[in-house]
Order: structure tokens, then sequence, then C-alpha cells
């Protein structure tokens, strides 16, 4: 677990060759200085690439579970971290910003969307998940307290202020370990679904019977939906689910009255960079050689996973999403949040901190204070 920021973590990524800094950009979430972005998606483009890691996902992990050709139990993870990357950022970025009627700008096409990538995914339905987001925790007077949908979905987890930092984290492991977790997970999403208009949940049945059906036309039975479609799609979307909601914000963290109204979010808010420091020049041999082992087996089992599996799309920088709820700029949001901090905010100083469990860590350091009554307003 890295930590909040100190020294520029992102700046020690200049050790590299300057062709990688947009790589680097996108692992870490956070951009350089003066730093402009290599490509531009549009709506559509941005659509049709996540569609297209989802399924290429499913299709991978249901081709290794059928064929079993050699080295399938090789494909089946990597078809596994495809569709969870796909899935995850297929709600959290395409149906989120269409909650904002920011996706296309068009809300019809936007309602449109929003509906097909939850029924894909086994979300809630795209109203339901628009009255939780965007008519609850985007309310000035509801966000990060207790009447906050997440606030009361940890909660109801058993993660309560008051606890110390390490009961926090010894309930956070025995959450992701719950299969009670799950199955009220799996439950709330199957019933969102059948209480969905009826175009939604004719389109929920067509395409769970399709994963229902797969049994009958390719061998080995149930194991194609149960390890291709329900351990990604139902499983591990969920842990990621709760990993990101554990740590996307300070909650229940006093407002500062100094940043007014219209930064509201801003003490409780900061960015999630997936990344640490790289090791240094001036370093003597053996200690570099030990550090870049350290920095590369991080990176490659830590940051990287958390930033294709949790941190996803524009989440590194959520506290820009939350100061320009309705920015253009989403598919850019990296570049975007490090134009406002080169130009000056104008709102108060930008918060980060490197590392999706010191994120976790941050808010359970936080709730292991004497539980209070927050005074927001």
């Amino acid at each position: 677990m890295d930590g909040a920021a100190g020294p520029d973590v992102r700046a020690t990524y200049l050790r590299f060759p300057a062709w990688t800094q947009h790589f680097w950009t996108w692992q870490t979430g956070k951009a350089l200085p003066g730093q402009r972005p290599l490509l531009r998606h549009t709506w559509a483009s941005y659509l049709a690439v996540t569609l297209a890691v989802f399924f290429a996902g499913l299709a991978l992990s249901t081709l290794a579970v059928a064929l079993m050709f050699p080295f399938w139990y090789l494909a089946l993870p990597a078809g596994w971290v495809l569709t969870v990357s796909g899935e995850r950022t297929m709600v959290l970025v395409i149906a989120h910003q269409a909650l904002h009627r920011r996706f296309s700008g068009r809300p019809a096409t936007d309602w449109f969307w929003g509906e097909v990538v939850t029924v894909l995914t086994v979300f809630h339905t795209f109203q339901d998940f628009k009255e939780e987001h965007f008519d609850n925790h985007h309310r000035r007077e509801v966000f990060a307290t207790e009447a906050d949908p997440p606030v009361r979905f940890l909660r109801n987890l058993g993660f309560r202020p008051g606890l110390s930092r390490t009961a926090l984290w010894r309930r956070a492991w025995t959450v992701f370990l719950s299969p009670v977790f799950y199955w009220h997970g799996l439950a709330g999403r199957v019933g969102s679904n059948l209480r969905g208009s009826w175009r939604r949940r004719l389109g929920f049945a067509v395409w769970i019977a399709f994963w229902l059906s797969l049994p009958a036309w390719l061998p080995h039975g149930w194991l194609a939906p149960a390890l291709a479609f329900f351990v990604p799609v139902i499983l591990f979307a969920q842990l990621s689910a709760l990993l990101d909601r554990l740590g996307e914000h300070e909650w229940l963290t006093p407002r500062n009255p100094a940043f007014g109204h219209r930064f509201y979010t801003a003490a409780a808010t900061a960015a999630r960079f997936c990344g640490a420091p790289v090791p240094g020049r001036d370093l003597p041999a053996g200690r570099q050689f030990v550090a870049w082992v350290s920095w590369t087996a991080r990176t490659l089992c830590y940051h990287l996973p958390s930033r294709l599996l949790v941190v996803v799309g524009d989440l590194p920088n959520h506290d820009y999403h939350h100061r320009y709820p309705s920015t253009p700029h989403w598919t850019t949001a990296a570049y975007a949040r490090q134009h406002d901090i080169d130009e000056g905010p104008e709102g108060p100083p930008y918060q980060e901190v490197w590392g999706m469990g010191a994120a976790i860590d941050r808010v359970f350091r936080s709730w292991q204070e004497e539980e209070r009554a927050v005074p927001h307003r």
C-alpha cells in the first residue's frame, strides 16, 4: 500500500523515455504538467472499444472452458481481466456519464446505452442507478453524509465509524470472502432488473437465457456459464465495486466552509492514482536492483490490476468529476484535471493519494476516531 502524495510521484516516471509517458499517464491516472492527450475518443469510439474489451473477455473465457486447449487455464483468467475491466468501465464511465447526460449529449441516446450496458453487466436498472447516484449522491445536502447511499451501503456491511483501523481492515477481509455479501449483491441486481420496465425485463431475460443455453451446445456442461460469465460478471465485479466504494471518497468528512458552496465535495474527495515512485538514479547498485524488483512487482501485481479492475476509466480523477460534473472532457479526465492545476484551479487545491489500498486506508484512519455528528451545513 502506498500513501498520500509527498514529493511529485508522477515526475519520477520521467526516468522512462518520453515515448512511454502517455502509457504512464494512463496507468497511474495522472498526467504531466502541460501534457496533452495523444488520443481523443468520441463517445462512439469509447463505447466501441469498451464493448470490444468486454465481449473479447467473455469470448476468450468461454472458448477456454469449452475447448480446453493447451494452457486454457491461463487464457481463462486473461478473459476474466478483460471482462471485468470492460464491465466496470461500462458501469462507471458509460452509464455514469449517461446519468449526467454527458455521454453522447443526447438524452434518448444516453438513456438507451445506459440501459444496454447495465443489462449486459447484470447491474441495477439505469433508473435505479440514476436515483442512487444522480438524485442522491450528487445532492449537496446528501453527499458523503450518513444519508448518502454509498455510506448506507458500507454501514450495512458492518463498516462503522468508531472502529479501529485494524478492525475495519479485518471487517473488509471478512466481507471480501463472505458468500453472503455476493449473494445479497446478486439478489439486489437481479431484483432491480425484474422490477424494471417490460423492455428491461425482456432484454435481461434474453441475455441470461443465452448464457443458460450454453450447456446445450458447448462442451463441458455448466462450466462455460459458471466460469466465463458468473465468476467475472457477478463475483469479481461485485468485489471490484466494493473496493471502489471503500476508497471513492473520505466518507463522513466534515465540509470545509472555506471551500464555498460550489466546491463542497473537495474536502472529502481526492484523486486515486495507481503507481509508486520510480527508483532514483542516485541509489547504490545493490539497493537500486532491490528497489527495481520491488517497484516492478508492485506495478505488475498491484497498481496495474488496480487500474484495470477497480479504478477504471476516469475514476483516478474522480475529484475532477465532482468539481465539474458536466465536463465534456471525461474521456481525457487526467489531462483536463492537470490542465486545471496548470492554470491555477479556481477552487481549493487538489488532493491525491497513491495506491488503491491507501485510498481505503485513508477512510479507515478517519473513521477510527470517535463516531461523531457531522456538521455539514
